[in-house]
């Protein structure tokens, strides 16, 4: 048997589960203890301590080594960090399905607003992508809470409208309309809203994140979403994580100045405006001043995650080229997927895509009977 570079046992694969990491999971796969809080890398000379080349997250050169691990270059494979921010933002990736939610969830007390939670739950057995646009689609002409079937109590305190039966779940209140203008969301009633007496209000990341906080395990899996690996609430950042130094390496210019990373960058000024929105909530600044703060740390989470939204701003380097956020790192012809992944050219060979296949083995390649007869060599 082959000699292995680890020590680690070898498993058997039994299945992949997908999910969406739950801030609790990130503190906790995270190396750097109380999250990184500053936007320099360097402090006299050395890797600042969370700061955003943390020597926790990995190694930065040939002859240090990692502080959490202990490897060496080469070994060492880098490790998350994480940011803790002042405020809840939206996620520029689940931004669509946050608002579908909303659509199918009450603005006030966060239940169903149908009622016709079983024939729903029958149609789709075993199809929970499905069930999302069953249930949206049963929601999206309501504009009163009825609430689910399944649940006989009516909340306490709270006014039935008029005419509604009582004791169905809901709280029988109008719902908003949800509309999206970039990166801002808004509720607007047909009605006058009888909390604030306002017809249309800004709708913030944090009113989002508590209205879908209190949804039910239930009714989440009625949303066709498992709550053991993705609730809604997960879908809006409240601690973001931070890729290993390995995934944004900082190029050596000729001298000593190290040239980083459009990542790095990014993250300092996401740590930058959320030390000054945790500043200016501290000193009790003016509410336009906080929202505006909130707005400008929601533009960089944004931004670092896909910096090619249409009819929004880019973010920029100093010279002016757009920075290449996560997304355009992954799609697209010089990707990771099509450009370091699959296919290459190279000598005496034909090019095609290298795709799995059920009859070959994990490590074996399969060539084309034309091509493996067909005998190549350098004419001189």
């Amino acid at each position: 048997m082959a000699t292995l570079d680890s020590k680690a046992p070898l498993r058997t694969v039994k299945r992949v589960q997908f999910g969406i990491l739950s801030p609790d999971e990130i503190r906790r796969m995270s190396v750097t203890e109380g999250g990184i809080r500053f936007p320099e890398t360097l402090e006299a000379g050395r890797p600042k301590l969370c700061g955003l080349m943390d020597p926790r997250q990995g190694v930065i050169d040939r002859n240090s080594r990692c502080q959490t691990c202990a490897g060496n270059m080469t070994e060492c494979p880098g490790h998350f960090g994480h940011i803790e921010l002042a405020k809840p933002v939206l996620h520029i990736g689940f931004i669509t399905k946050t608002i579908k939610i909303l659509r199918c969830v009450c603005f006030f007390c966060s239940k169903l607003i149908t009622q016709k939670i079983k024939e729903v739950v029958m149609k789709s057995k075993g199809q929970p992508r499905k069930r999302l646009a069953f249930v949206y689609d049963l929601c999206k002409g309501k504009n009163i809470c009825e609430g689910g079937d399944e649940m006989d109590v009516g909340k306490e305190g709270e006014e039935q409208m008029p005419g509604k039966k009582q004791g169905h779940g809901g709280c029988g209140r109008y719902q908003p309309n949800i509309r999206r203008s970039g990166l801002d969301l808004s509720a607007e009633w047909k009605h006058v809203n009888e909390d604030t007496q306002e017809k249309k209000i800004a709708l913030s990341a944090e009113r989002v994140w508590e209205i879908l906080k209190h949804i039910t395990d239930e009714e989440c899996f009625i949303l066709g979403m498992d709550p053991k690996f993705a609730r809604p609430d997960w879908m809006i950042v409240t601690v973001l994580p931070v890729p290993p130094l390995a995934v944004r390496p900082a190029v050596v210019m000729f001298g000593s100045a190290r040239n980083q990373d459009d990542l790095t960058h990014k993250l300092a000024d996401i740590i930058k405006s959320n030390n000054e929105l945790q500043k200016n909530e501290a000193a009790g600044a003016a509410a336009h001043i906080i929202t505006e703060n909130i707005k400008m740390l929601q533009f960089h989470v944004a931004t670092l995650v896909d910096n090619d939204m249409p009819g929004m701003p880019r973010a920029m380097q100093k010279s002016g080229k757009p920075l290449k956020a996560l997304k355009a790192r992954l799609k697209g012809k010089e990707g990771r997927i099509r450009g370091n992944l699959m296919g290459k050219r190279v000598d005496f060979s034909a090019r095609t895509v290298i795709t799995p296949d059920p009859n070959l083995r994990i490590d074996q390649v399969g060539i084309p009977r034309s091509i493996a007869q067909n005998m190549t060599f350098p004419k001189s």
